[in-house]
Order: C-alpha cells, then structure tokens, then sequence
C-alpha cells in the first residue's frame, strides 16, 4: 500500500486525471450531509459524543468492507 499527502488542487486533479479513484469523505454524517464531492463514499473517521469528537472504532472494518486493498482512493 503506498499513500501520498497533497492539497486540494492536487487531490482534484487525482479525481479528474484517473477514472478509476473513488473518493472517500470521512468526515461527520452531519458535514456529508451538508455537501459533499458527487458521487462520494462517507465513512466517517470520527462522530460526535457527548464529550466531543471520538474515533470511529468501525471506520478499518468498513474501509476494508468497501474496498479492495488495491483500490486507488481519495479521502477528503
């Protein structure tokens, strides 16, 4: 598995430069909600608790659920 840091012009550009990416918002319900990039998956990192932001402990399971290891991915 290999990963890359960019900015959002650079993951545009990912999106618009090869078919193939799926784009993953793993923001809140609440924000997806709100907007997102079309077609998007939302696999939330994180939810909102009573003390706060707190860990998704599903999010690797649902990661793993979704898609292929080998799959070109996007997370915004």
């Amino acid at each position: 598995m290999s990963f890359e840091n960019t900015n959002p012009a650079g993951a545009k550009a990912r999106i618009e430069d090869d078919p193939d990416v799926v784009v993953v918002d793993v923001r809140t319900v609440e924000e997806f909600d709100e907007g997102h990039v079309p077609a998007a998956y939302n696999v939330p990192f994180a939810f909102k608790g009573p003390f706060g932001m707190q860990p998704n402990p599903d999010f690797a399971a649902a990661m793993a659920r979704l898609f292929a290891s080998d799959a070109k991915l996007v997370l915004v």
